[in-house]
C-alpha cells in the first residue's frame, strides 16, 4: 500500500496544470500569464516573457478550451471569414488547410462569407461566439479591434489587405510589355458579388504604369462566357492592337481567350492575356495560358501556426508573406 505522502504525489502528477502553476514557476500574477500566453502581453519585459514562456514548457501547461469557453462565454468553434467574392481554387484550399491544421483544437470549423455591411458582419461572427477567428482579407482594423475587445482571437494579426496585389501586377506588366510597348488594359470579373482583390490589383497596374511613364491601363468587366469575352475584347480592341490585358484571374482569362477564338483573332500578337491563380484548366489550354502562380499554402500554414500557437498559449514565427510567379504560356 502506498503511504499518504505517496499518493498525494501521484494524484499531483496527476492533476492538470493550471495558468497557477505556471505564474507560481515564472514567479508572476496569473494575469500576466494569461495576457502573455494570450497574444496581449506587449507591455511586459522580454525577461517576464521568457519566464512564462519556460515555465508553460516545462509544465507541459495547455490551457483547457472548455474552461476559457466557460470563462468567457466563447464556443468551441473556429470561424474561417471569406470575401463574398468568386470562391476560387485558392480559397477553397485556404479553407481546407484550415480545417485540417485546426480541427483537433476546436469542436469545428465553421465558414462564413462577409454580409453586405461591415456591421451585419461582426453581428454574425460575435453571434456565433466563436473561439478564435480566421480573417482572410474581410475586416478593417477597426472591426478586427471591436471583435478582439469582445473576446475573439483573430488570426492572421495584420490585416491581409497589404497582400491581395503583393507584385502580382508588376509581373503580368512586366511580361505583357517583354515583346514591345502596348496599351495595357486590366480585365475585371463581371460579377454581382464585392470583388475584393480586383481594385488592389488594378491600383498595382495603375502604380506601374505610372512608374514606367506609360498611359494609365483601361479596365474592362467581363462575363464568365464566351459571348461575353467577345463582347470584352471588340470594346478592348476598339482602338486597334496590339493590346496587352492583365486579368483579374483565370476565368476572366479563359473568357477572353475564347471570345479570341470565337473573333478569329491572334493570340498573342494582337491581344496577350495573362491571368492569375495558375489553375489546372488553364493549363489545358491551347496555347498555355500565362499565368500568375498565386499559392498561398505557405501563408495559410503560417497563419494556422499563428492559430495554434495562440490557442495552446505559445508564441508563433511570423506569417510570411506569400511569393507570387510568373508562369510562363504562349498567351503572351
Amino acid at each position: 500500500m502506498c503511504d499518504d505522502g505517496v499518493v498525494e504525489r501521484i494524484e499531483e502528477a496527476r492533476r492538470a496544470v493550471t495558468s497557477h502553476d505556471v505564474a507560481r514557476q515564472a514567479g508572476v500574477s496569473r494575469s500576466t500569464v494569461s495576457n502573455i500566453l494570450n497574444g496581449k502581453g506587449e507591455r511586459y519585459p522580454d525577461a517576464t516573457h521568457q519566464r512564462v514562456l519556460a515555465a508553460a514548457t516545462a509544465l507541459d501547461y495547455r490551457p483547457s478550451l472548455a474552461g476559457r469557453s466557460l470563462k468567457s462565454g466563447r464556443s468551441d468553434t473556429i470561424v474561417v471569414l471569406l470575401p463574398n467574392t468568386t470562391f476560387g481554387s485558392n480559397l477553397q484550399d485556404a479553407v481546407d488547410q484550415v480545417v485540417e491544421s485546426t480541427g483537433p483544437r476546436a469542436g469545428n470549423v465553421v465558414v462564413r462569407f462577409a454580409s453586405e455591411t461591415p456591421k451585419a458582419t461582426r453581428d454574425a461572427v460575435l453571434a456565433l461566439r466563436p473561439l478564435a477567428l480566421v480573417d482572410l482579407g474581410v475586416l478593417s482594423p477597426e472591426d478586427r479591434d471591436y471583435l478582439e475587445d469582445r473576446g475573439t482571437i483573430i488570426t492572421p494579426r495584420r490585416p491581409l489587405t497589404s497582400t491581395l496585389d503583393g507584385g502580382i501586377a508588376e509581373l503580368q506588366a512586366d511580361a505583357l510589355l517583354a515583346k514591345g510597348p502596348k496599351p495595357l488594359w486590366f480585365a475585371a470579373i463581371a460579377d454581382q458579388r464585392d470583388d475584393l482583390y480586383g481594385p488592389y490589383r488594378l491600383a498595382g497596374l495603375r502604380e506601374y504604369c505610372a512608374q514606367h511613364g506609360i498611359p494609365e491601363p483601361r479596365q474592362v468587366n467581363v462575363p464568365i462566357d464566351a459571348p461575353g469575352g467577345a463582347a470584352a475584347i471588340r470594346q478592348i480592341l476598339a482602338e486597334g492592337a496590339p493590346v496587352g490585358v492583365a486579368c483579374y484571374n483565370d476565368d476572366v482569362a479563359l473568357a477572353l481567350l475564347a471570345g479570341a477564338r470565337d473573333l478569329g483573332l491572334r493570340v498573342p500578337e494582337e491581344i496577350a492575356i495573362i491571368g492569375v491563380d495558375n489553375t489546372r484548366v488553364g493549363q489545358l489550354w491551347s496555347p498555355q495560358l500565362s499565368s500568375v502562380d498565386t499559392s498561398f499554402r505557405e501563408l495559410i500554414s503560417g497563419i494556422a501556426s499563428d492559430l495554434r500557437a495562440r490557442l495552446d498559449g505559445q508564441i508563433a514565427p511570423p506569417i510570411p508573406t506569400p511569393k507570387f510567379r510568373l508562369v510562363a504560356g504562349g498567351t503572351h
